[in-house]
């Protein structure tokens, strides 16, 4: 299931064909940020879930969650498993982020 949202606090307003990366996390779960500084030939943003409006926390019920936006569309995502840790090598989203250009 690909989230179909545009959190505000994100400021996810382009409407071009950009790539950008979001990663939302919970506050309580800041230790398993995932460190997407490396990717390349995108935009990289971060939300924390707790300034999301409810129908946003409603949507995500394992943090941290990584989306691929082509402009507004969401059109790929990795969220974490049960341990609340999201298992994604960095090369696999830039691969990701590479087929959406």
């Amino acid at each position: 299931m690909i989230l179909m949202f545009v959190p505000s606090k994100a400021n996810l307003t382009s409407v071009d064909e950009s790539i950008t990366i979001l990663q939302i996390n919970a506050k309580w779960n800041k230790h398993h940020n995932v460190d997407l500084s490396g990717l390349k030939g995108c935009k990289v943003q971060f939300a924390w879930l707790e300034d999301q409006d409810d129908n946003l926390k409603s949507q995500i019920k394992r943090v941290p969650v990584v989306v691929i936006y082509k402009g507004s569309k969401a059109v790929r995502q990795w969220k974490a498993d049960l341990s609340f840790t999201l298992n994604v090598d960095l090369q696999e989203i830039q691969t990701a982020v590479n087929e959406y250009k």
